[in-house]
């Protein structure tokens, strides 16, 4: 071993001095491991020690700034390689001393997708949900069974864990990569017949944008969501005079000798529009889902009187969020998919809709008007009709944004017909000229007065 046990020692007083404690053990099992898998440099088993000392994340992110300046060095943790110890199996040594590592992951990414062989890519759903139908395969599995080796040694677990987890991102990296090459490279073949490669940006679909692409489209997507609210609150501002009080006003002329030098108006009561809007964040929804949350932030951006909810097995308000983000940080609400997860991270339309009607009620808000981002894609759930009757009743209006094409609507686990029956309006929305005619479509006149 490069460094001395000395260090070692010193290391551990100057971690115990900063108020960081780990047990003898710790630093026993690393000198031991640092004896018997010697490393090339003195900086890589100082990256050792931060690999394997901590337990957790916050014990990595205290122990990191030890390291640096106790060593006076700097830790990259994407430096750190697989570690491959003599007990793992040949095929793994084998694997990770390839100078061709890439190419080989490349292999292993393109094979499981093939074997998958499910993926439609005209649906509209992100290449993370294709790698999680891949991960729930038996192929997928049996690429980690050689780390399932059963070790004696608390190390060698421990070590044998990181590899697992370390091999396995790189895994879903590739396998996201290959999906990307695999989606662009027939994307073409999914456009719509009157549109050529070479679409104008406002007619290219939202799931085929590059990231300088969709960040363009995101700034307009958020000016067309200021647009809506401008419109509802012209519909809602209250007018410069009210209704005429007749009887009133000709009482108060015989009081003043027939003379109608004051006429007496009904004070005119500013209606406040009762706005819902709805996003699904379900993983089906892909991109769309950010397109949808972006509309969302314009509207409530400019007009309060609104809620605004995100949904997956259930509904979460994010109304109060929504008004203390920037358009920048509206993507950090899907980065967060995991904490609107109410039961198990599928669909379910029945659910959600039910808790809104609830949560509506309860909040005696008579909402009047309902926006709705999603695809209807239930996993094969039923829903009631009594609860589509609910629906309608309870609103005047209801428009729907469906991202996907026409062409898929009502099959498989679809059901958007349920709900088209008791839309005002519902469209295919997947470019942004057609959220913009969407947009355009909707008639506040009759909803609001």
């Amino acid at each position: 071993m490069i460094l001395k046990t000395e260090e070692i020692l010193s290391f551990k007083e100057f971690c115990k001095k900063n108020n960081f404690y780990l047990s003898s053990d710790r630093y026993i099992n690393l000198l031991n491991y640092l004896n018997s898998n010697e490393q090339d440099t003195k900086l890589r088993e100082i990256e050792f020690i931060y690999h394997i000392l901590p337990s957790n994340h916050e014990e990595k992110q205290k122990i990191k700034n030890l390291i640096e300046h106790f060593f006076n060095t700097s830790i990259l943790e994407n430096k750190i390689n697989f570690v491959p110890i003599k007990q793992y199996d040949e095929t793994f040594i084998d694997l990770f001393n390839s100078n061709n590592l890439n190419n080989t992951f490349n292999e292993i990414a393109l094979d499981l997708i093939n074997n998958y062989g499910e993926i439609d890519f005209s649906r509209p759903v992100s290449n993370t949900f294709w790698l999680n139908k891949i991960k729930q395969t038996i192929k997928y599995s049996e690429q980690l069974t050689f780390f399932d080796i059963v070790e004696d040694n608390f190390l060698d677990k421990l070590v044998n864990s990181q590899n697992k987890k370390v091999f396995q991102e790189q895994l879903n990296y590739f396998i996201l990569e290959k999906i990307q090459e695999l989606r662009n490279s027939t994307k073409d073949a999914y456009l719509p017949a009157d549109l050529s490669p070479k679409e104008d940006l406002m007619e290219k679909d939202f799931l085929y944008t590059d990231s300088h692409e969709r960040e363009n489209l995101l700034r307009e997507t958020k000016k067309l969501g200021e647009i809506l609210a401008n419109r509802f609150y012209k519909y809602s501002r209250s007018d410069s005079k009210g209704k005429l009080l007749f009887r009133k006003t000709i009482r108060k002329s015989l009081q003043d000798g027939g003379n109608f030098y004051n006429l007496i108006l009904k004070p005119k009561i500013k209606r406040k529009p009762k706005l819902i809007l709805m996003c699904d964040i379900s993983g089906s929804m892909a991109l769309y889902s950010l397109f949808g949350l972006t509309l969302l932030f314009g509207v409530v951006q400019r007009f309060s009187s609104v809620k605004t909810f995100v949904f997956i097995d259930g509904v979460t308000d994010i109304s109060k969020r929504l008004r203390r983000i920037k358009i920048n940080e509206v993507k950090n609400i899907l980065n967060d998919w995991n904490t609107f997860v109410t039961n198990d991270g599928h669909s379910d339309y029945e659910k959600s809709f039910s808790e809104l009607l609830e949560k509506i009620k309860s909040d005696g808000n008579h909402a009047k008007t309902l926006l709705v981002i999603g695809d209807a894609r239930n996993n094969y759930r039923n829903i009631d009709r009594s609860l589509i009757k609910k629906i309608n009743d309870d609103f005047s209006a209801i428009y729907w944004m469906n991202p996907e094409r026409k062409q898929y609507w009502n099959t498989g686990d679809s059901q958007f017909n349920l709900f088209d029956e008791i839309s005002t309006y519902s469209s295919e929305v997947r470019t942004y000229l057609q959220l913009k005619n969407f947009i355009n479509n909707i008639r506040l006149n009759k909803v609001l007065r």
